[in-house]
């Protein structure tokens, strides 16, 4: 009898955590981060904003290596392509 409710128990145990692992993997909006008390719910963490914050500078891709940028210290060629470096603009021109 003993032995029973042990495996009772563990069974409990395994269907929680399938539960709680599908929920997480499913991004469930029941979490206490999703259902703040103002009713307004916030931002996921790691999750892109859809609208720039006041002040945000616009990131561009370089066309040569691909890194990231802001786009005020873009290097632009004349067929509209951006470049992190004059370098990278003059590889291209190849």
């Amino acid at each position: 009898m003993k032995y029973l409710i042990w495996l009772v128990v563990l069974l409990a145990v395994v269907v929680w955590f399938q539960r709680a692992k599908k929920s997480m993997l499913a991004g469930n909006d029941n979490s206490p981060e999703a259902r703040p008390e103002s009713g307004i719910p916030r931002p996921k963490m790691g999750a892109a904003r859809r609208s720039a914050e006041p002040g945000a500078e616009t990131m561009v891709q370089c066309a040569h290596c691909g890194i990231h940028f802001p786009v005020s210290e873009a290097v632009v060629h004349a067929s509209g392509a951006m470049y992190c470096s004059e370098e990278h603009r003059r590889l291209a021109s190849f």
